[in-house]
């Protein structure tokens, strides 16, 4: 009886003292769209927060440059593999993405993508949670010319206007253009200028 007592007493100490962590959820990717895009296993489609990787599908002129590589490298990273999702304040875009960080395991693939010049920084306010380290990602991606930094375009305007907030430089007939706030403007007079400060072409 006395022994009774003894382990039920130190049961109870024990399921107070341990706290209920929240059961980590893992998707099955079955689908890779192209280099910041997936399909889950349940159909919902994953966009990755903080990047943007070339587009494969562009109308005009064909895929952008490196977008097949990104592409490929995105496969390696997650397709038919178990992902962790982690969320932003905003959690859909106007298409109905899901917008995430990816994981796998414990590598960041969003990250990953960046690093290695898959992708380049396309932050949007108010999802800034990896902002820094995206941004310091990308530094070291220009810094050795990697994937997408490999190309060097010439310039066809005169300037270009940059978003201090979201990371973006468009042309100056650009209708977004007009959608940015004086505060966050900046002008750029070549693309080359528009890269040391980690933009990226809209």
């Amino acid at each position: 009886m006395l022994f009774s007592r003894i382990v039920l007493t130190l049961f109870l100490i024990v399921s107070v003292a341990s706290p209920c962590y929240p059961k980590v959820t893992e998707y099955l990717v079955t689908k890779v769209l192209d280099g910041d895009t997936v399909v889950l296993e349940n159909g919902d489609v994953v966009h990755y927060l903080g990047i943007e990787a070339p587009e494969r599908g562009k109308k005009n002129g064909g895929p952008e440059f490196y977008a097949r590589e990104a592409v490929k490298y995105n496969k390696q990273l997650v397709l038919l593999k178990k992902v962790r999702l982690e969320f932003d304040t905003v959690k859909k875009d106007e298409h109905g993405r899901i917008l995430a960080y990816v994981f796998v395991k414990n590598l960041f693939v969003n990250g990953d993508l960046v690093r290695l010049g898959y992708a380049r920084v396309a932050v949007q306010p108010p999802n800034v949670l990896y902002k820094s380290l995206l941004l310091k990602y990308q530094r070291e991606a220009v810094g050795k010319d990697l994937g997408v930094w490999q190309e060097k375009r010439e310039d066809t305007e005169r300037y270009y206007v940059g978003n201090k907030k979201t990371y973006a430089f468009h042309k100056p007939s650009c209708p977004l253009v007009g959608k940015i706030p004086e505060k966050n403007r900046i002008i750029f007079r070549s693309r080359t200028d528009s890269n040391k400060d980690r933009l990226h072409a809209m």
